[in-house]
């Protein structure tokens, strides 16, 4: 096999004219990654190599979900390379070459994952500059991973001259006007290629097809091209949105990729609610059960019945209400994402004021309402709230329930749907409610366990990616990416307010909290730490060095360690929280993601997620005591709570996996809905819930062995 410094080339993956990528096994670290080798020519230019390697130290600190990490950068054999971590997919263009034109729910889907992935970089002062569906990788299940930023621009720098005519690299059929002159380059220049990727999802057509001429007078004269008038079928709303998009003017267009995606699933949420039936009135529904099961009297009846929210808590739209049959069986589980609003963001983050009226969201058309009727609302919101506040909030700290023993094939009880992109949850310690971070409509949904419903929703003040509680409940803490950096939000949970914002520079990947109460944990990437804050004083007090990019973080059943997953480290540190003393580093699998403590015994479960298990680790030995292959990138891990089992979220699978933590072994593969990305246990045990990224679900599982 050919080979190129450390590097051992497998097969061609693709090839363009800024150079190849390679699917290469990294003899040095023992691993298969993509390899890009960037052009001779490239490698000869002083400026480029320079402008290369400072674009390519910024972008390998980017820690997007949908941007793939760099492993290492630099020269070897007089070529300039990229190492990146290996994914399985194929490119968006080929998707549109293999199946036609995509259905708007799906586009919009898509591209409201790029939009994710160009706003990150955007934040970082990088333009990808060739934002194109050849640059677009999708999984099988529809996770998108935004490549090639080899043309990538640092705003306020100069622009290289990087062929001998002067013409700006890129590709035609996407580039905005002012790419086609010396007019400035900014994040909006993205969104003009992103809205050309929109109207091609939809109608597989060039916004302005034809030879090199023609598309440039194209992009510079002509009015966008209308979606629906190229693909009948297609909502004429998306005509707007491709329009604002594609703007001849930069100050025209949307001021943000998030901000296209959002237009793009308000047009979506207006088609649907057009040709929707009318809904009937709200009214209690009662769950069906999983076939074939029959009713467990240890486990509360599942029945979502609508009831009115304390203050700051936002209720959903009616239809979704009634769209959340909860836990309805497998067999019927929707596959794709209901149609929510979207949110904008909150003028008042901390939360309405208690005793306004709520807001009303629900998608039937506006109605005119009396006095008399406010009156009568007023009255029920004011019972409502004194009645929520009795069914979820504990007087005390919650004693620990008895566990119930964990079974090793877990069954799916159905699915709920709670929201647009929910990326993480987490159970409150009395098990009656729970939190899910919604990561793209910028809310946190307050999930009723017991009634296996989404009761309503919190506006947040950025972009939710991951959910704690305080020991007794009354708090609850979210992690923030907002579009300057990180915080963490504090959350008062009887009025659903946001009490507190505690800046952590980057944007926070995960959240522990003391059994006491007494400190908070965030993993901050940049730089790679852990934040300590203190609740008392809603402040940072303390920043722990740790391993690059920190991720998943978990505090011992005793409170005396911390375990912090170091993805881009290979390596699980953990902490001695009680005695300050020198951190214990293990190596584990590739890309560890995630971090679980066993409840009884001191023993850590890690997912390696570019490595493809779960490490076993032996904290009093400071060893791997085993590792067990787990499907396709691991995200999330958790343990149920007797012990016996771990439950592990493949997100590029769409399952969850069993693991004995006896034996070590994959006992069950259950199927989820699409991007599993989490995965929260009832304090009990009996219950487990992931999180489905793309379908905007939950899917529930029943964890309790038979009796």
């Amino acid at each position: 096999m050919e080979r190129i410094g450390q590097y051992e080339l497998l097969a061609l993956v693709g090839e363009g004219g800024m150079g190849e990528v390679w699917r290469a096994r990294d003899l040095r670290h023992g691993r298969d990654v993509a390899l890009k080798l960037l052009p001779a020519a490239l490698s000869d230019n002083a400026e480029y190599q320079k402008r290369f390697r400072l674009e390519s130290d910024l972008v390998a600190r980017l820690r997007e979900p949908h941007l793939i990490p760099i492993h290492d950068h630099g020269e070897i054999d007089g070529r300039l390379f990229l190492d990146m971590r290996l994914v399985e997919g194929r490119s968006l263009q080929d998707v549109l070459r293999d199946e036609g034109p995509l259905s708007p729910a799906r586009t919009v889907a898509l591209v409201a994952q790029i939009a994710e992935a160009l706003d990150a970089a955007h934040a970082d002062g990088l333009v990808h500059r060739d934002v194109k569906p050849s640059n677009v990788l999708v999984t099988p299940s529809d996770f998108v991973y935004v490549v090639d930023f080899g043309l990538a621009f640092s705003v306020g720098t100069p622009r290289p001259q990087l062929t001998q005519t002067g013409v700006a690299l890129g590709t035609l059929e996407y580039m905005a006007p002012e790419r086609f002159s010396r007019r400035p380059v900014d994040a909006r220049t993205d969104v003009y290629s992103l809205a050309c990727v929109l109207f091609e999802c939809l109608t597989k057509q060039k916004p302005f097809p034809g030879d090199f001429p023609t598309q440039m007078y194209g992009h510079l004269n002509v009015d966008p091209p209308r979606c629906s008038e190229a693909r009948p079928g297609v909502p004429a709303a998306f005509d707007a949105v491709v329009a604002q998009g594609m703007a001849k003017d930069p100050d025209e267009r949307f001021p943000t990729a998030g901000a296209l995606a959002a237009a793009a699933r308000a047009a979506l949420r207006g088609a649907a609610t057009r040709t929707r039936a009318p809904a009937a009135p709200d009214a209690p529904t009662v769950a069906r059960p999983a076939e074939g099961a029959a009713p467990r009297p240890d486990r509360p009846a599942v029945t979502a019945v609508t009831t009115a929210l304390a203050p700051g808590h936002r209720p959903l739209p009616s239809r979704a209400r009634e769209a959340a049959v909860a836990l309805a069986p497998a067999t019927d589980r929707p596959r794709s994402r209901p149609h929510l609003p979207g949110r904008g963001r909150d003028p008042h983050p901390s939360g309405p004021t208690p005793g306004a009226p709520l807001p009303d969201l629900r998608d039937d058309p506006p109605r005119r309402h009396h006095g008399r009727w406010w009156a009568v609302a007023a009255v029920a919101v004011l019972l409502g709230i004194g009645a929520l506040l009795l069914t979820l909030l504990p007087a005390a700290p919650p004693p620990r329930p008895a566990p119930v023993t964990s079974s090793p094939t877990p069954t799916v009880a159905g699915t709920v749907p709670v929201g647009v992109a929910p990326v993480a949850m987490q159970v409150a310690p009395d098990g009656r409610f729970a939190y899910v971070a919604d990561r793209d409509a910028g809310v946190v949904t307050v999930f009723d366990v017991a009634g296996g419903v989404a009761r309503g929703t919190i506006p947040v003040p950025g972009h939710p990616q991951a959910v704690a509680f305080a020991p007794d409940g009354r708090r609850a803490y979210v992690a923030l990416a907002t579009d300057t950096a990180g915080e963490v939000a504090v959350v008062d949970t009887a009025t659903g307010a946001v009490v507190a914002r505690i800046p952590t520079d980057s944007p926070p990947r995960a959240l522990a909290v003391a059994p006491d109460g007494s400190r908070v944990y965030a993993s901050a990437p940049d730089p790679s730490a852990v934040v300590v804050i203190d609740p008392a004083q809603n402040a940072v007090v303390d920043r722990i060095p740790v391993a690059p990019s920190p991720h998943g973080l978990a505090v011992s059943p005793d409170g005396r360690r911390l375990a912090v997953a170091d993805h881009d480290a290979d390596l699980v540190t953990v902490l001695d929280l009680a005695t300050g003393t020198a951190p214990v580093t293990v190596p584990v699998g590739g890309g560890p993601h995630a971090v679980a403590w066993d409840p009884v015994r001191p023993l850590l479960f890690v997912t390696a997620f570019t490595g493809n298990g779960v490490s076993v680790v032996d904290v009093a030995a400071a060893r791997v005591a085993a590792t067990v292959p787990t499907a396709v990138h691991p995200q999330d891990v958790a343990t149920s709570a007797d012990g016996r089992h771990a439950y592990v979220a493949a997100i590029d699978a769409n399952v969850v996996q069993v693991l004995d933590t006896t034996t070590s072994t994959i006992t069950a593969t259950v199927p989820t809905g699409r991007a599993p990305s989490s995965v929260a246990v009832t304090p009990d045990g009996g219950r487990a819930y992931v999180t489905d990224l793309l379908d905007g679900t939950l899917t529930v599982l029943d964890t309790a062995a038979a009796r």
